[in-house]
């Protein structure tokens, strides 16, 4: 078995690049939340958990037709007011959760809502452009209001009309 295979892994790549979107507010699915592995702040060389959540747009798409998608990684610790996951999931349960409210979240119950996510846009260290969560929340749904009636227009001149 060679170096390779010993100490790494093989993906078939589908490297399927999403497009950029404009900086603005969309309509979002929570599709995924994964726990993954990025570099440490403090050592680059070193890996520790993190969790990946991705938001793909349910109403507008790329010039193809695609989802747009927008990925925010946080790390694994919940609780402090400054951490990138109490922010996400604060934000997203419209209040900061105790221990056991926590502990009982329900993932399926996040990806099964419509979400409001403002992305910003900036340039990588490549140089490539790319989107970035700024903030989520709920989608507020508009109380449904009965329609009003026309007005009539019979009374009503045309002041362009000569």
């Amino acid at each position: 078995m060679g170096f390779f295979a010993q100490h790494g892994s093989y993906s078939e790549g589908n490297g399927k690049k999403f497009a950029v979107a404009e900086a603005g507010i969309y309509t979002c699915a929570l599709v995924d939340i994964e726990a993954v592995q990025g570099k440490s702040f403090d050592d680059p060389s070193v890996l520790e958990p993190n969790y990946k959540f991705v938001f793909e747009t349910t109403e507008v798409g790329d010039d193809d037709g695609e989802p747009f998608r927008f990925v925010q990684f946080t790390k694994t610790a919940y609780g402090n007011d400054k951490a990138k996951l109490t922010i996400l999931l604060d934000s997203m349960v419209g209040k900061h959760m105790d221990r056991n409210e926590y502990q009982n979240l329900d993932i399926n119950a996040l990806k099964g809502k419509q979400w409001q996510v403002v992305v910003g846009t900036r340039q990588k260290m490549n140089g490539e452009l790319g989107n970035f969560i700024e903030t989520v929340k709920p989608v507020k749904v508009a109380a449904t209001k009965p329609l009003r009636k026309a007005v009539p227009t019979a009374d009503i001149t045309d002041p362009f009309e000569d």
